[in-house]
């Protein structure tokens, strides 16, 4: 399963905690699986291994995360409606503000970007084990992906009429 850890030790308790200092949560945070060693295949002498594959549980991120947008929308006073969903591995925010959108969205979705990092360095301190968190105000980043899938059918159709190729600007 992506994103998860996988840790062997003397005990459950030890890999547990192995664990959590490598993922930097606390143990509401994670699922984990148990294995351990058969001691008739051990050699003798041998102490039994334990093994703990453990996860960070997207909705406890999701709540986290909730939480913190939350607060920081009061601040701002903003008026607004926020639905929270997780589908699979990728947490979605989604924030609707009406009027105050524009504030939240900021130009060419700068202050959007910079309210998802924060968000997320707020919420996750570990990297690729923790799901993925997505912000999106009024629907503004469904509607840039689909400007930018229709920009590559564009310039994929171009490429095939013309048997040239075409050169985009930087994403």
């Amino acid at each position: 399963m992506e994103g998860e850890v996988l840790v062997s030790a003397e005990s459950e308790e030890k890999a547990l905690a192995e664990v959590l200092g490598r993922l930097g949560v606390s143990r509401e945070a994670v699922d984990y699986e148990v294995s351990s060693e058969p001691e008739d295949s051990l050699l003798p002498g041998a102490t039994p291994q334990v093994e703990v594959r453990a996860w960070i549980r997207p909705e406890y991120i999701a709540e986290k995360a909730e939480a913190h947008l939350r607060r920081i929308l009061d601040c701002m006073d903003v008026e607004y409606e926020l639905s929270t969903s997780v589908d699979g591995r990728i947490i979605h925010l989604d924030v609707e503000a009406g009027d105050d959108s524009s504030i939240l969205i900021g130009r060419e979705g700068q202050n959007l970007a910079a309210l998802q990092y924060l968000i997320n360095r707020m919420v996750m301190r570990s990297g690729r084990e923790a799901p993925m968190l997505l912000i999106d105000v009024e629907g503004y980043r469904a509607k840039q992906y689909e400007e930018l899938e229709s920009l590559v059918q564009r310039a994929v159709k171009r490429a095939r009429e013309t048997d040239n190729e075409i050169e985009l600007d930087p994403m």
